[in-house]
């Protein structure tokens, strides 16, 4: 029989010589021979692309059709709405996996499937809203739909892992960036979970907390619904406050996908022993970059305690590995997942250094070697949103002022001057004394800071960019003259005067108005909302004016619903704690002007320091 010709001639209407492998004519002509069959074709917007299926989607298909005896059960479960470009890596998921609604539907347990087997498969395809995991569908004609084939990458990994995975790939991943439509190299995990079930456990338990959160958002007393007075009208004690701070901590979801996410940490802390263990997987970067993956899952679970072992363990993985991070490997190019494992560390310490007691992290893992260039990538990539300038200010004040070292006494022993910064000036001497450090932070330009970030990703208005810049200037302005307001316990840095520590600024109060007007600019809907968790808690800690208070929750309540983390609730809780320490400190102090209040004799430093937490706001 002879053949028609090839596919490409044929719709080229050109009579085809019917060559093999393919034919002269598309070769001649530069086009990709189809070959003589024909070719797969994708559907956009239905199950079919003719005949009386066209257009039709899976849920108004099985809508119409009665389940049948013994048909397995359909679950249907909603996936998040926002539309991100994925890399490469994960192509496939996002091809076969549908936009949905905001609606939220458990998975079932019934459909996990065991490692490796060939039970039901998550089934996934464009549709209008659901992404439906059965073994097989009925049309009403008869026809029966097969579930779609499993991506290679995550062929080995069960259906209730795959979900979490999914979930994480497109919601999850897109708040730990600055910019969810750049290179997110979160998502780039996903492509190496095959090849390390201690990175697969990470991600799917990362993506079920998340889920279980979007589920079950409101599963304890929120900060900004309670409110402080009690049925008689009278104002909660500081211990009462206290009781219901620890009371909604140590609540935790009740849901379904919250024990789902249970199992898949418990199950990835046993694989983390397991691979610590082994020489090998300990010198794995994906071990490393699963470490840090659980850190930041603690940030999203609480925020409270757990961040910090898995940071410390990380940087000693890091700094353990028999390559290292010296200065010779610093002038390499590092491989993309070294850079994402030592970006995530840097951040979640640098910011995590800021609320955490003086000496419970180890010596900084900033080293000189690193230089501006590891800054200047994490204000680009990182979902904090901070600019280099301040976060290397913020690396000063934790190396100079708040980090023990017991192996050092000195004033020239202290990790001052530990790198020459290509952002101070020649001449300029930040670290010399307090105020120079402050007017070094002031020195800094947001607007320069936002047009200089056109070049990685433009903005046709910069308006938003630049006040998240303004923003952190301010916070991190705050915050360091509160921790050089005074001596800290734990300190390495001994003043070698009084004068050294000389209380708060003149201008602290007029800093603190202009962050609370510059948190009020950026909308939740912007995508520099994500990036003010901890400069809205700087702004709380610091509010002298009790009419600020409702603002600042409220921030922290849009916060919580946007993004979805338990440290922004409990950062509402510690701030409403403090408040009532303060109030009761002024109520007992006697009457005041408001106006001319000094808030230099509360110290909320010392107060969470006192507690005996290390949080992580970010």
């Amino acid at each position: 029989m002879v053949a028609k010709g090839c596919y490409t001639c044929r719709r080229r209407r050109i009579i085809c010589d019917n060559g093999q492998p393919t034919c002269q004519k598309c070769r001649d002509a530069g086009k990709e021979c189809l070959g003589y069959q024909k070719p797969l074709v994708w559907v956009k917007g239905g199950v079919a692309s003719r005949g009386k299926m066209m257009g039709r989607s899976f849920e108004e298909v099985t809508k119409k059709s009665p389940r049948r005896v013994g048909e397995s059960h359909e679950l249907s479960v909603p996936a998040p709405t926002e539309n991100t470009n994925p890399p490469s890596t994960v192509e496939v998921l996002n091809q076969s996996v549908p936009n949905t609604s905001n609606q939220i539907a458990v998975p079932n347990d019934s459909d996990t499937l065991p490692v490796g087997s060939s039970g039901a498969a998550q089934q996934r395809g464009k549709n209008n809203g659901q992404v439906s995991a059965s073994r097989n569908t009925s049309t009403t004609d008869g026809t029966h739909i097969l579930p779609s084939l499993v991506d290679p990458i995550l062929k080995d990994i069960n259906g209730l892992a795959r979900f979490y995975i999914y979930h994480f790939n497109k919601k999850t991943a897109g708040d730990l960036v600055l910019y969810s439509n750049t290179q997110n190299p979160y998502r780039d995990l996903i492509s190496l979970v095959g090849e390390s079930p201690l990175l697969a456990n990470a991600l799917s338990a990362t993506g079920a907390l998340h889920y279980a959160l979007l589920a079950d958002g409101d599963f304890s007393p929120m900060p900004w619904s309670t409110g402080e007075p009690t049925a008689n009208g009278t104002l909660l004690t500081p211990k009462e406050v206290e009781r219901e701070v620890t009371s909604s901590m140590s609540r935790r979801p009740s849901s379904k996908v919250y024990e789902h996410f249970l199992g898949l940490k418990q199950r990835a802390l046993r694989q983390l022993s397991q691979d610590i263990r082994d020489p090998v997987k300990r010198n794995d970067d994906k071990t490393a970059a699963a470490i840090m993956v659980l850190a930041l899952m603690d940030a999203i679970e609480s925020g409270d305690e757990a961040w910090k072992y898995h940071l410390e363990g990380a940087k000693n993985l890091l700094n353990s590995r028999q390559h290292g991070f010296d200065a010779s490997r610093s002038q390499e190019i590092l491989g993309w997942l070294d850079t994402l494992t030592v970006d995530g560390c840097l951040i979640i310490e640098l910011m995590g250094s800021t609320l955490a007691r003086p000496g419970v992290l180890s010596k900084p893992f900033y080293s000189p070697s690193m230089g501006p260039t590891a800054l200047r990538r994490l204000e680009k990539t990182s979902w904090v949103g901070c600019p280099a300038y301040l976060l290397e200010v913020i690396f000063f004040v934790h190396a100079r002022f708040c980090h023990a070292d017991t192996t050092t006494t000195t004033h020239e022993q202290q990790p001052t001057m530990l790198f020459s910064s290509s952002f101070l000036h020649p001449n300029s001497k930040p670290l010399q004394s307090p105020q120079a450090l402050l007017n070094h932070i002031q020195a800094f330009d947001p607007i320069a800071w936002a047009i200089d970030l056109q070049s990685y990703l433009y903005l046709p208005d910069l308006t938003m960019r630049i006040a998240l810049a303004t923003t952190y200037k301010a916070a991190v302005y705050l915050y360091t003259s509160r921790v050089l307001s005074r001596p800290r316990t734990g300190s390495s840095f001994p003043p070698t005067n009084t004068n050294e520590w000389f209380g708060l600024p003149h201008d602290h109060t007029a800093v603190a108005h202009i962050l609370i007007d510059q948190l009020a600019v950026i909308p939740p809907q912007d995508p520099h909302f994500k990036c003010l968790i901890w400069p809205t808690f700087i702004a709380g800690a610091e509010c002298r004016d009790s009419s600020h208070r409702p603002f600042i929750l409220d921030r922290l309540s849009a916060l919580y619903y946007a993004i979805a983390t338990v440290n922004v609730r409990n950062a509402a809780w510690v701030l409403s704690l403090m408040w009532r320490k303060q109030d009761l400190r002024r109520e007992q102090a006697g009457a005041y002007d408001g106006d001319d209040y000094d808030n230099d004799d509360f110290d909320w430093i010392q107060e969470l320091d006192e507690s005996r937490i290390d949080w992580l706001f970010i």
